[in-house]
């Protein structure tokens, strides 16, 4: 599969930062980093915006509490600020939206914001708990 033109330049410096990526969507990118996957969407039509995330950084299950998720993903947020976390059915899913100049500068972004999931996920873990199955520690 054929990346779109953006999604290609956003993709092209990411090996030089240890951060390898699959093609899966011409508008998306799996990108591994330390063994944990994210997506990289960019669209065709808009250069200068991009969703990085990070799906399933906490697995939930039937027994955990909704309002304790909800209350450490605010931490969370509110602690890093850039980072965005949604539950879901599955899990919490944190992630990083961001308009830049153009895909270089959004591409130049990418490996501090990789580290920044990261860090969120981390900052999960300590008020959760390692948790059902962690993604990083």
């Amino acid at each position: 599969m054929e990346p779109n033109p953006n999604l290609a330049r956003y993709l092209a410096p990411l090996d030089a930062h240890g951060i390898e990526s699959e093609v899966v969507d011409p508008h998306a990118a799996r990108l591994i980093s330390d063994d944990i996957e994210f997506m990289l969407v960019v669209a065709d039509d808009e250069p200068a915006f991009f969703q990085l995330i990070l799906p399933n950084a906490w697995q939930t299950s039937a027994d955990d509490d909704s309002a304790i998720l909800l209350e450490a993903a605010n931490d969370v947020m509110n602690a890093i600020k850039a980072a965005k976390i949604v539950l879901h059915s599955e899990g919490l899913h944190l992630s990083v939206e961001q308009f830049v100049s153009g895909p270089d500068q959004g591409a130049a972004l990418l490996p501090g914001l990789v580290e920044l999931l990261k860090s969120a996920t981390g900052e999960l873990h300590e008020r959760l708990g390692m948790g059902h199955a962690p993604r990083i520690h």
